[in-house]
C-alpha cells in the first residue's frame, strides 16, 4: 500500500520525475526501429518502446536481459558486448539507436569510436543519455561492467553536434548512482527537482545528467 508520503512524493515531483521518459517519447515518435545498446533492466521504458515497431535491447550481462525479458521492454533481446555489435553492424540499419547510461563505462578513446559507429549505423537520430563531466562509481550487483571510466562534459557533447536537456538538477548535488550527497537528503532532493525546471532547457551545462540528441541528416 501507498504511503502518504509517497503519494505526496509522487504528487510534487511525479511530472520532474516522468520528464525524461516523456522527453524520450517526444524525441522518439513516428519511428519504426530502435536499437537500445546497454539496456539493462529499465521497466520505465516501456513508455518509449511501446510505440516502436522493431526495438531491440542490447545488453552484455545476462541478468539484466534476463530481467528486461520478463518485463517485456523491447520486442526483441540480444546478449553481445556493444562495440563489437557495432562493428559489424551494416550503416543505417536502425531509425534511433538510443544508448542510456552507457558511454561513461568505456575508455575516452572507445568512447569516441562508439559515437562514431552511432552516427553511421542510425538512420535518423543517436540519442545517448550520460552524466556531465566524470562522475566515479564503482561495479555493483555482481555486475563488473558497471564501473565508470570516462566522463563527457556538456561543451564536449555539443561540440560533437548534440543538442541537449539538462537532467538531475544542479549538478554539484548528485554523486555515483545518480544519489543525493547532502544532507537532509529530503530536502537536497526536493531542490535538485526543482532545479531540473531550469537546468532542463535553459542551463543545462549545470545539470547533472545530459541527455543528448543527434539528428542524423539523411
Amino acid at each position: 500500500m501507498t504511503s502518504f508520503k509517497e503519494k505526496a512524493d509522487n504528487f510534487i515531483l511525479g511530472p520532474l520525475y516522468r520528464q525524461r521518459m516523456n522527453t524520450l517519447e517526444m524525441e522518439t515518435k513516428g519511428v519504426d526501429s530502435m536499437l537500445d545498446l546497454g539496456c539493462g533492466n529499465k521497466p520505465l521504458v516501456k513508455q518509449v518502446t511501446r510505440n516502436i515497431k522493431r526495438s531491440v535491447g542490447l545488453d552484455i550481462f545476462q541478468p539484466s536481459i534476463d530481467a528486461a525479458k520478463i518485463n517485456q521492454t523491447h520486442s526483441e533481446f540480444i546478449l553481445a558486448d556493444a562495440l563489437e555489435f557495432l562493428a559489424k553492424a551494416e550503416s543505417k540499419s536502425f531509425d534511433i539507436i538510443m544508448a542510456l547510461d552507457l558511454i561513461e563505462h568505456l575508455e575516452k578513446e572507445k568512447g569516441i569510436w562508439f559515437m562514431q559507429q552511432l552516427e553511421r549505423v542510425a538512420k535518423k537520430k543517436v540519442i545517448i543519455f550520460t552524466p556531465n563531466g566524470f562522475v566515479p562509481q564503482k561495479p555493483y550487483e555482481d555486475n563488473p561492467w558497471q564501473e565508470h571510466k570516462s566522463g563527457w562534459s556538456f561543451k564536449e557533447m555539443k561540440d560533437y553536434g548534440y543538442r541537449i536537456y539538462g537532467f538531475g538538477g544542479y549538478m554539484k548535488w548528485r554523486g555515483e548512482l545518480y544519489l543525493i550527497k547532502y544532507k537532509p537528503r529530503i530536502v537536497f532532493k526536493f531542490l535538485s527537482y526543482f532545479t531540473q525546471l531550469f537546468t532542463y532547457k535553459l542551463f543545462p551545462s549545470k545539470a547533472f545528467a545530459l541527455l543528448c540528441i543527434k539528428d542524423i541528416k539523411q
